[in-house]
């Protein structure tokens, strides 16, 4: 309920000794207003008598003291108004503190009481504000049988209604809300509604009424709005009958058109068909909503009003779906006419609501029995002799298809979502009603790019219909015309559409039509190769291979896999064998075919995922665990066929291009039978004997006849090798046990074999058996432990990071060890390693070592045993008294890699520091960059507590190496300073610097300063230029940050803070920023207005369309004010027409022309084609300067121009002075001074003149070059 017009609440806690006086005291004495002070006073001598009479200082003992003062006052004649106010306001907050018992028994005694109190007539607001409440609370309590006993005090509060007077018609508004809503349910809902219904008719003949003169009908028609102010809230409130008698006269209210008028009733409807659970007749709302709905068709209102308006009419209808279908039904054409006018204003929010509406409405009107009734029309009756009028879903698609037209041309972007949406409630149906749209849709296709914006929303639009229609029904509609003599008319546009759209397809579609189409198409592009079109030739091979492209889409859970597999089988494995260009596209193909079936069979599949489009839950629906077996049977009876192929292409093959062919062998053998894989693997481990022996022989050979001979066949030989292992462990989810312990014994002098690309492919193999199949892991760990120990002096360095592979399985399956003793043994045995592995040249090798040290961290972490984690930490700590520098500095990096992934491990971090400043006193570069990597981790992860605690020892630790230039780590200090002053504070810093070194603390304070006005000032702008590129995400660790020499700027900062970084969005959307770019492209057509909007704003490089235009735009300046071809316009605007042809500029003046562009075509001759390309489009680019505007036309030189700078010599910069050879510094400094010299002898000449006699010059020099040669 509202509270008084006073400060606070009325219902604020209870004191903690529950006096009511207190709370009140509490609550009110610090307020300055006089009838707070008067309500504090009057309690506390409430309570003041109370003490003094021995009462317990209870609500009830205020309560009966509250009425029996109001009693007495009341009956006097002259009762004080301050007085009474106060009491009834003790009395409002002391009711809900009351028992209902009490409220029930003393009802009505009280309420003739408040009922006395507001009938005297030096009565205050606040008093009647109060007094209605108490009513209302009394009204809550009692009891809810006769309406006699509710009657009067019920009349009391209606009648304040339309009381002049607003806080006191607001609270009476409130009361009836919080009645009627105590009310629902009861047998008294009903007088009380009629009761309203009563007041709303008697103030609405009196606003009407033909003998109300002129003041009474303007005060009628006053009440009349204060009445439907409270059933804004009241009317869902009340019973069915009198709520729809009421919603009757909304109609007739708003045929008025008054706005004032309008907009209460529109907010009471709101509130009716917002409100859950209300029981409203269907007939009358959707009158007021049919009328509502022309109303806005007719006539054009605010952007509000029409916001509002779209809301409304989405909810509304709906509500009165829910109530009532067959009504609603009929109404919708009408509802999406209003809907389409508003989306047609140019009110950015009116049109987001109208979107809304269109597919809340589409989604949840239109049903299956709609759409059956529209096809079974359109089937039943044939279309000459069809004289019945189109159906509700037939006039539906056709204001959607209305969208398109292009009235609607700057909302095509949210049209389009309305499109798709009725694609995909269509579904297969779409067919019947929305050619003609998917027809409009393929002509805007080819409107010019720079008209049409919302190519990627057309796509998306076109990739609705598609998998809403399937692609059968899609094709036939928008044919790929591949039978067109001329090949550019084919629809290469749908191509990636169907790649991305098709889902739930039929096999048999693409076997039989797609790749008939295509082997056409092969045919017709042999045979312009025959004829010696080469590139048409291969334009129509490349369409073949566009169509193979689409095989994956038909795989996405196609509904007739069991039926048509097998048809598609011999076509995939000729392709599979001819086409080696397109065998990734049908490993592809298969993977997704076998994992698919595999997870529904398993019962895996995600069907409640959102992000899965329409076109996909249906196709998913179509799954079950018994299809999806026989689906599973038919790839299984092609495993021997398919696998006995793709083993044999992989051997074949050189270059297995993202491993599609082993991933679909290991796929096939996973469904395979038993006997079909161990026959495989037994083959490939028989050839592996075979070219091992070979392998062994040749070696034993080379060594006997000690020759080396490059053309040998040993590469060859090993190459075999390894892609022998790939092959076998590709079988690996299809083998058994002692299929396992056969290619582990074949791996074990493979892991010491000197050809290490046979080391590298074994580790690899034995870390992929070690992931997948635990149970070798389990069976084998002491012997797996062991070899790893054996082969490490036969250690290749390639194979690297396999083995940390191979190790982290080890270690982790060890972590599971009951015995700590046990873990840590096998973790100590391998931990040097994987920490000298940290240093790794090889950025792979190194991260993967980062990742395996963080990994085994977390699965120590989750052990019971918490120390677990700090054991580890302190033994890569262990590795700080290693003799080398490179174990030192290996053992820092990791220990600042735990320290930044595990925020625990920062306190033992703390604990290192005395050594980590000993480290930092070493003349050693290596130790120091990782120490101070160290720090800085410590720094950024660290609370400001923990690192006040070690300020004064970091910053001397610091300031020791800051005047050491030997090392040049003065930036690195100096950011760890800056880190050091945004944690901590600069005073704290100050407090602990020395004071030889205040300058650079001093520094670095005008620095953070600086930088914080450039944000202030630019925070702004900044904020309304993000692009959407922008995102806010995690930072990750950087080696290469954490550890280099030198920082600039804050990103190591950013980048170890882990903390998210925080992006303002522009409140616009994109399609508003579209449309508005469209608009802006109108205006700013010309060269100078192009060139203010790239001098006026900031260029934001985050927003590719910004990007484009500007640099397009600057780089058509020049051409557009120098072109010949641009209309000239006299001062009042009219364009000069010369007639006959215009003078031509003579070529020395033409700047595209010049002989310094010439030129520079003969110095390239011995360069390459790009550098040649380069310079000719710079020249054409209008940027090539050539001092030709200095030149004059009646002499010889140079002459000044006005508004111009001095005629001066011109040398093209040269990259070759900022390189680093001397010799190129050099040569670029004596073409500068030849500029110099060269003054004197073309002394009077233009600039265009000097630099033709230079070009001729350096022509006479090459042609006797040339001549020397010969």
């Amino acid at each position: 309920m509202e509270g008084i017009e006073m400060e606070g609440s009325d219902f604020f806690p209870d004191s903690p000794t529950g006096d009511f006086c207190e709370s009140v005291l509490r609550h009110f004495s610090k307020s300055d207003q006089e009838d707070n002070q008067r309500l504090c006073a009057t309690v506390g001598a409430m309570a003041q008598e109370l003490k003094e009479q021995d009462l317990p200082l209870t609500p009830i003992a205020y309560f009966g003291a509250t009425c029996s003062s109001l009693d007495r006052l009341v009956s006097e004649p002259d009762s004080p108004p301050q007085v009474v106010q106060s009491l009834a306001t003790i009395l409002s907050l002391l009711l809900p503190r009351i028992p209902v018992v009490v409220l029930k028994k003393k009802g009505d005694s009280v309420s003739k009481i408040i009922v006395t109190v507001l009938r005297l007539n030096s009565v205050t607001e606040v008093t009647l504000t109060s007094g209605l409440k108490c009513l209302a609370q009394l009204l809550v309590a009692g009891d809810k049988v006769n309406w006699s006993d509710l009657s009067q005090n019920y009349g009391v509060i209606i009648g304040y209604l339309a009381d002049s007077r607003s806080k006191v018609r607001s609270q009476s508004h409130s009361c009836i809300r919080d009645v009627l809503q105590s009310l629902r349910r009861t047998p008294v809902l009903s007088p009380a509604s009629e009761a309203i219904s009563n007041l709303f008719e008697r103030f609405l003949l009196l606003a009407g009424g033909s003998n109300a003169n002129s003041s009474q009908g303007s005060k009628g028609a006053q009440e009349v709005l204060y009445v439907l102010d409270a059933l804004k809230d009241s009317l869902p409130l009340m019973s069915t009958k009198y709520m729809t008698t009421i919603l009757k006269y909304y109609k007739t209210l708003l045929e008025l058109r008054q706005p004032l008028v309008t907009r209460r009733v529109t907010d009471s409807l709101n509130s009716v068909c917002t409100y859950p659970s209300v029981d409203v007749s269907a007939e009358a709302l959707l009158d007021s909503l049919s009328f509502l709905a022309l109303s806005v068709s007719a006539n054009e209102t605010s952007p509000v009003s029409m916001t509002f308006n779209a809301r409304l009419l989405s909810s509304g209808m709906m509500k009165v779906y829910s109530l009532n279908r067959q009504l609603c039904v009929i109404k919708l054409p009408i509802v999406f006419s209003a809907l389409k006018d508003i989306l047609g204003s140019e009110h950015e929010e009116a049109i987001f609501s109208a979107t809304e509406a269109f597919k809340t409405l589409l989604n949840g009107c239109i049903d299956e029995g709609l759409i059956k009734q529209g096809v079974d029309q359109i089937i039943n009756s044939k279309s000459d002799d069809r004289k019945s009028g189109p159906t509700i879903i037939e006039k539906v698609c056709a204001i959607v298809e209305s969208l398109l037209d292009y009235h609607y041309s700057a909302v095509w972007d949210m049209a389009f979502q309305i499109v798709s949406t009725m694609f995909d409630k269509l579904g297969y149906y779409s067919s019947y009603f929305m050619k003609g749209t998917l027809k409009n849709l393929a002509d805007m296709q080819r409107l010019p790019e720079k008209d049409f914006p919302y190519r990627k929303q057309l796509h998306e639009c076109v990739g609705s219909a598609l998998g809403a229609m399937g692609p059968d029904t899609f094709l036939g509609i928008l044919p790929l015309k591949f039978e067109a003599n001329d090949l550019s008319d084919v629809n290469v546009w749908l191509f990636p559409i169907l790649k991305q759209h098709v889902v739930g397809a039929h096999l048999n579609f693409f076997s039989e039509t797609l790749l008939g189409l295509a082997g056409e198409m092969k045919q017709r592009s042999r045979k312009l190769e025959l004829e010696g079109d080469v590139s048409s030739s291969r334009e129509a091979n490349s369409l073949v291979h566009a169509v193979w492209a689409m095989l994956p889409s038909f795989c996405n859970y196609p509904l007739d896999t069991a039926k048509s597999f097998k048809e598609l089988l011999s076509p995939i494995c000729s392709a599979l064998h001819e086409e080696h260009d397109i065998r990734g596209r049908i490993c592809s193909s298969l993977q997704i075919l076998i994992q698919q079936n595999k997870k529904i069979k398993e019962g895996k599949d995600d069907m409640n995922g959102a992000e899965l489009s329409p076109a996909k839950q249906r196709a998913m629906s179509h799954y079950t665990p018994e299809i999806a077996r026989e689906n599973l049977n038919v790839l299984t009876a092609s495993a021997p066929q398919l696998l006995s192929l793709l083993s044999g292409i992989f051997l074949e093959s050189t270059v297995d291009e993202g491993g599609s062919l082993q991933s679909t062998i290991g796929e096939f053998a996973s469904i395979a039978h038993v006997n079909v894989v161990r026959t495989l693997f037994k083959k490939t481990m028989q050839r592996l004997l075979k070219v091992t022996q070979e392998a062994g022989m040749f070696e034993a050979s080379k060594n006997n006849t000690m020759q080396v001979d490059e053309s040998s066949p040993e590469s060859s030989l090993s190459i075999q090798r390894a892609r022998l292992f790939d092959l076998a462990v590709s079988l690996l989810p299809g083998l058994d046990e002692p299929a396992l312990d056969v290619l582990f014994s074949a791996l074990k002098p493979a892991l010491q074999d000197v050809d290490g690309l046979i080391q590298k492919k074994a580790y690899k193999v034995l870390s992929i058996i070690l992931r997948n199949q635990k149970g070798f892991l389990s069976a084998k760990l002491e012997e797996l432990l062991k070899l790893m120990i054996e082969v490490l002096p036969s250690f290749h360095f390639s194979a690297k990071r396999h083995r940390l592979d191979c190790l982290y399985h080890l270690i982790t399956y060890a972590s599971k060890e009951d015995s700590n003793l046990r873990r840590h043994e096998i973790l100590s045995s391998f931990l040097t390693e994987i920490i000298l592995a940290l240093k790794e040249a090889n950025k792979k090798t190194r991260n993967r070592a980062y990742e395996i040290l963080v990994q085994i961290g977390h699965e120590y972490g989750d052990q019971d045993d918490r120390g677990q984690r700090e054991h580890l930490f302190n033994m890569v700590a262990r590795g700080l008294a290693g003799e080398t520098p490179h174990m030192i500095s290996a053992a820092v990096k990791g220990l600042a890699w735990l320290a930044y992934e595990f925020s625990d491990l920062v306190s033992s971090a703390y604990k290192l520091l005395p050594s980590t400043f000993l480290l930092l006193r070493r003349k050693n570069r290596e130790i120091i960059k990782a120490n101070l990597g160290l720090l800085k981790v410590l720094v950024a992860k660290s609370k400001t507590e923990g690192l006040e605690a070690h300020l004064a020892s970091l910053v001397e630790c610091l300031l020791k190496w800051q005047d050491d230039t030997k090392n040049h780590f003065k930036a690195k200090v100096k950011l760890l300073l800056e880190m050091l002053v945004r944690k901590c504070g600069i005073d704290a810093v100050k407090a602990v610097m020395p004071e030889e070194h205040m300058k650079l603390l001093t520094n670095i304070r005008k620095i953070k300063e600086r930088k914080e006005k450039k944000q202030a000032a630019s925070s702004v702008e900044s904020k309304s230029h993000l692009s959407k590129a922008t995102t806010s995400r995690l930072s990750r660790w950087n080696h290469t940050n954490i550890f280099s020499d030198f920082d600039d700027d804050d990103s190591d900062v950013d980048m170890v803070s882990g903390q998210k970084s925080k992006a303002s969005s522009k409140l616009k959307s994109k399609a508003a920023s579209l449309r508005s770019k469209k608009t802006r492209r109108v205006e700013k057509s010309l060269p100078e207005d192009l060139l203010e909007q790239l001098e006026d704003e900031p260029l934001d490089l985050l927003d590719r369309h910004k990007t484009r235009s500007a640099l397009q735009s600057s780089s058509n300046l020049k051409r557009k004010q120098d072109s010949d071809d641009e209309p000239e316009f006299d001062p009042d605007g009219r364009m000069i027409i010369h007639e006959g042809k215009k003078p031509k500029k003579a070529a020395g003046l033409d700047p595209d022309s010049d002989s310094r562009s010439e030129a520079k075509s003969c110095f390239s001759v011995g360069s390459s084609r790009n550098k040649n390309q380069k310079r000719r489009k710079t020249s054409e680019s209008g940027w090539a300067y050539t001092g030709s505007e200095y030149a004059s036309k009646k002499a010889s030189g140079d002459v000044k121009r006005k508004d111009k700078l001095e005629p001066y010599a011109y040398w093209p910069l040269d990259r070759k002075m900022m390189s680093r050879r001397p010799e190129h510094r050099a040569a670029a400094r004596k073409g500068m001074s030849s500029v110099v010299k060269m003054t004197k002898k073309l002394e009077g000449k233009s600039a265009s003149t000097a630099l033709s006699a230079k070009f001729m010059k350096f022509k006479k020099i090459q042609k006797k070059s040339g001549k020397k040669k010969r």
